[in-house]
């Protein structure tokens, strides 16, 4: 029984070690910020997401994985654009309680040959893709990807934690209509089929799911170890109980 304790007692204290070794190494990837301060949230966000969320061997994070899947018989096709985003609204409510974050990005749509590593099913299966010969197929759209985790406060040793819950995502996926393009131009038809070739492409995925949640998980596991107050800094009069804020790229503009 005494070992089963001491065997007990030196875990915890390793999980302790680990998680005190953790919130060390991320201090170096995080910038805090005031709640008035939305310039800084965007860049808090792109520090984040060079340095963390797209992977760190350091924090064994894993490496994000492009989204690619099956594209006929010989290629597939690559969805990236994430290494890319940027934040564009974020949103704080306390009741009830709701972290939002809007990203904006370039969509890149490649065609690629298979490799040795099997590509993806694709949502829907594609009918009647022959085997691809001449060159590859490639588009750049742009994707916007709403975020919302709902999430509780958990206090450790006096310390407020914000927990995320499974995120809801709203993907939009913007891939121009170039239809009235000039098909006597030789490179204005050559865009007009690419982008109907990549607008027929991402009806057959569910980027939610395959492109988007893959990443958006990556912050969710990250604030499991690390406390508020790293990412958020109050003022005096303020709670991290009923903290509320919104703000966007749009209300900049309307609302100067």
């Amino acid at each position: 029984m005494r070992g089963l304790v001491l065997l007990v007692l030196t875990e915890v204290f390793l999980r302790y070690c680990d998680s005190r070794q953790f919130a060390y190494k991320i201090d170096r990837y995080i910038i805090t910020c005031h709640t008035t301060d939305f310039e800084c949230f965007k860049k808090q966000y792109k520090a984040l997401r060079d340095n963390v969320l797209l992977g760190n061997d350091r924090l064994h994070i894993p490496t994000y994985e492009h989204y690619v899947f099956a594209y006929g018989p010989n290629t597939c096709v690559k969805l990236s654009g994430l290494e890319e985003s940027e934040l564009v609204s974020i949103t704080f409510e306390s009741d009830p309680r709701k972290y939002s974050l809007v990203l904006e990005l370039p969509l890149r749509i490649q065609q690629v040959k298979s490799s040795t590593k099997k590509c993806a099913a694709p949502d829907r299966a594609f009918a009647n893709v022959k085997n691809h010969v001449g060159p590859l197929m490639r588009f750049t759209g742009n994707a916007t990807i709403g975020i919302t985790y709902p999430y509780k406060l958990k206090k450790r040793k006096g310390i407020v934690f914000m927990q995320l819950e499974d995120e809801n995502l709203d993907v939009i996926l913007d891939i121009p209509d170039l239809s009235h393009f000039h098909m006597n131009s030789e490179v204005e038809a050559k865009l007009y089929r690419w982008s109907e070739w990549a607008y027929e492409v991402v009806q057959h995925v569910d980027a939610a799911e395959n492109f988007a949640l893959p990443y958006t998980t990556q912050l969710r596991s990250l604030l499991d170890h690390i406390p508020l107050h790293k990412f958020i800094m109050l003022y005096p009069e303020e709670e991290y109980l009923d903290l509320q804020f919104n703000y966007s790229e749009t209300q900049l503009v309307t609302n100067p």
